[in-house]
């Protein structure tokens, strides 16, 4: 009986890789995400931007990676339980224009 060839353990890992030098650096900022999606003078622009260009899907994945960020603090302000928040930016979720004005006014509202 002919044995079977295993394959050998791979040598090769992603620390093996040679860094890419970027040629101009000065138009490089760090930046993180979930900074940006504490600010919400930021997201309030973002959001009133995609309203003005009718850009439905942009808006959408705005408020769901702000919730992603904040989804705790939002759904105690709005009074909504996690569960709903959650399931309103699902692939199958489908909120009410109720469910998102609550939700956008928690995260466009600016507080003094």
């Amino acid at each position: 009986m002919n044995k079977k060839k295993t394959l050998k353990k791979r040598t090769f890992t992603l620390d093996d890789l040679q860094p890419i030098k970027i040629l101009d650096e000065s138009k490089l900022h760090d930046s993180k995400a979930s900074e940006f999606f504490k600010n919400k003078n930021e997201v309030a622009k973002a959001l009133l931007e995609c309203l003005i260009e009718n850009d439905t899907e942009t808006f959408m994945e705005i408020l769901d990676a702000y919730l992603c960020v904040n989804r705790t603090q939002v759904a105690q302000k709005t009074n909504l339980t996690r569960a709903t928040v959650t399931q309103a930016f699902s692939k199958k979720g489908n909120p009410t224009l109720k469910t998102i004005a609550k939700i956008v006014h928690e995260a466009v509202a600016i507080r003094k």
